[in-house]
Parts: structure tokens; C-alpha cells; sequence
């Protein structure tokens, strides 16, 4: 399993497109090759309506790694189901760099 994360700015197209600037999407992919599971990641996040820029962080991670009742635990579990959870953390058009890490907006 990998964990993944990216950044992102809604398409035209989106919904949210014009009152969201962009987002952190954050994707767990179950895929046993780095490169594999960006591919994978990369194409989910473009077909939610995103445009996505460089690959922030891309490691391994266990199910050990999550402590019981963790949200990233339970993603981790969705993503053996599913073989991807992405979440987006986004922030609205105009939010001053600072405030951008404390927006949530959540997809799966």
C-alpha cells in the first residue's frame, strides 16, 4: 500500500470550480509499485475534476502504522476494498497560504 499526496486545482469543469482554489489530495492506493500506484492516483484524482501538479510524498505504509479508530486507519482498510481512498484537503480562492493546510473538504 502506498499513501500518496498531491496538489491539486479544480478543473473548469468542476463543481466547485471558481470558489475553490485548490487542494491537498491525499490517496491511499493499493498498489505494490511506487510508480504504479502514482499512475493510479494521478488518473482517479484527473477524473474527480482536478487538475494535479507534482507528487508531494509517496512511501509505503502498513496497517500497523495506524493506531486503532484512526481515520487514516480506515482509509487504509477502505483502500484494500476499493484500491484507492482519496481525500481532498482544499481551501477557497483567495485563502492566504497559511490557512491553506487547515481547510478540509473530503472525497472518497
Amino acid at each position: 500500500m502506498y499513501f500518496l499526496s498531491f496538489e491539486a486545482h479544480p478543473k473548469p469543469t468542476h463543481p466547485d470550480y471558481g470558489e475553490v482554489d485548490g487542494a491537498f489530495a491525499a490517496a491511499f492506493v493499493n498498489e505494490s509499485i511506487a510508480g504504479a500506484a502514482e499512475a493510479v492516483a494521478r488518473a482517479f484524482i484527473e477524473e474527480a475534476g482536478w487538475d494535479v501538479g507534482d507528487l508531494d510524498i509517496s512511501h509505503v505504509v502498513e496497517l500497523e502504522s495506524f493506531p486503532p479508530g484512526d481515520r487514516s486507519r480506515e482509509q487504509f482498510q477502505q483502500a484494500l476494498v476499493d484500491g484507492i481512498v482519496v481525500t481532498f484537503h482544499q481551501w477557497p480562492v483567495g485563502a492566504p497560504d497559511n490557512d491553506k493546510e487547515g481547510a478540509d473538504g473530503s472525497a472518497a
